[in-house]
């Protein structure tokens, strides 16, 4: 198997993790949308849900004092 490159492996590495946290913002907002729909309120807080969930991804899969 062939060695890959520092910085290809660098630019893997970002782009999985970038789809990851994408998708948890996705999620969240989706599911801020869905209750905020539900319950008649602007659909512009569900950006909350979805700013909520990203942090929540960012501090869980971050390498801290709590890993």
């Amino acid at each position: 198997m062939k060695d890959q490159g520092f910085f290809r492996t660098l630019l893997q590495g970002i782009v999985r993790d970038a789809i990851k946290f994408i998708t948890a913002f996705v999620v969240g907002t989706g599911a801020g949308a869905i209750v905020c729909w539900y319950y008649g309120l602007p659909l512009a807080l569900s950006l909350t849900g979805g700013f909520l969930v990203l942090g929540i991804a960012l501090a869980l899969m971050s390498d801290s004092l709590f890993s």
